[in-house]
């Protein structure tokens, strides 16, 4: 028996429709339009379309097919979308599949302004954080995952078959500014240099940076790694870490006797090293809270969970679009930790 599912209709003044329809009009402006083409994401009138009927499934958690047929049904639902004719499944499928996860990556990142980070001056404050993407796939069955993509891994709610996403959030604004799918048996203290790598090149990180990171990136040599690259690693210690040790490892990066000024390079980082040992007493813990329920939000509000998708592209194709409706929201002004986790909810 097929359980009856609910019409999608507006409804005028429900606060979920009215966010929908603020991120509708910023999908149809000018600085979206200019992101499309230079992503060559085209024809972009079409993009913009089935954006929309995308963002309309993820919003309402709905299967793109239920989606699809509720535009084609009601004409009020349409006439919200600001969609005229009626919409093709095989059309919104082969434009997800048509173009590669890293043109939606630089589109998403366009839309955030992530840029204007990248041009900052003064040294920020960022949180990195991971979360689990559980896929639909029956944990029960016996199944060979030498040569796939998805793997078992474990998360605070258990284990879980799938794949990780780290994600970079600035702690100001709430904006993410960079994410990376990997498998799920990597552990975050394993992957961790490489990250840095990746934010280094994509120019996110700069000297003076402090990144706040759960205990899952706990080791010393992590403390070590990050002021190598220049940031403040504020990874949350363990209850058997010891400040002497840490102190006794940290030594200056051999690249900077390579440069014109070495006593200069020298100040910067002893400056590094005393800023780390100075916000590792403070309560990481409290500051890094925040970062839980945006990952939340991108989760349950904007359908990150049990995906129907079972290899790397469509996982982080999906990923991309739940980050840009994570980052409108907190761009939007709901940034207050009450506001997120309500959104959350609903």
């Amino acid at each position: 028996m097929i359980g009856m599912r609910l019409p999608v209709i507006p409804v005028k003044g429900d606060e979920k429709w009215e966010l929908l329809s603020k991120i509708i009009d910023k999908l149809e402006n000018r600085e979206t339009k200019k992101a499309l083409a230079r992503n060559k994401i085209t024809p972009v009138n079409k993009a913009i379309e089935f954006l929309k009927i995308i963002i309309l499934a993820m919003f309402f958690e709905l299967e793109i097919s239920y989606a699809v047929s509720e535009v084609n049904r009601r004409y009020e639902l349409r006439k919200f979308l600001r969609i005229e004719d009626e919409v093709k499944l095989n059309s919104v499928y082969n434009f997800t599949s048509k173009f590669k996860a890293e043109q939606f990556i630089n589109f998403v990142f366009s839309i955030l302004n992530v840029n204007s980070k990248r041009m900052r001056k003064k040294p920020s404050l960022l949180i990195l954080d991971w979360t689990d993407i559980s896929l639909d796939l029956n944990p029960f069955r016996k199944r060979d995952l030498k040569n796939k993509p998805y793997k078992w891994g474990y998360s605070t709610k258990g284990f879980f078959l799938g794949m990780k996403m780290m994600i970079l959030i600035d702690y100001k604004t709430l904006t993410p500014l960079f994410f990376h799918v990997y498998p799920a048996n990597v552990h975050e203290s394993r992957i961790y240099p490489l990250i840095l790598e990746m934010l280094k090149r994509k120019k996110l990180i700069r000297f003076g940076d402090a990144i706040i990171m759960d205990r899952g990136f706990y080791g010393y040599k992590n403390y070590l790694i990050g002021i190598r690259y220049g940031i403040i690693p504020l990874i949350l210690p363990r209850v058997n870490f010891r400040y002497r040790r840490l102190e006794g490892l940290i030594s200056y990066p051999l690249f900077i006797f390579n440069s014109k000024n070495i006593e200069k390079e020298k100040r910067r980082y002893r400056k590094l090293v005393k800023k780390l040992f100075k916000g590792l007493k403070m309560n990481l813990k409290t500051l890094r809270a925040i970062v839980e329920d945006v990952i939340k939000l991108g989760k349950e509000a904007y359908s990150l969970k049990r995906l129907h998708c079972y290899d790397y592209e469509p996982v982080i194709k999906r990923a991309c679009f739940s980050v840009l409706l994570t980052g409108m929201t907190v761009g939007m002004g709901f940034r207050k930790k009450r506001v997120i986790q309500k959104l959350s909810e609903w």
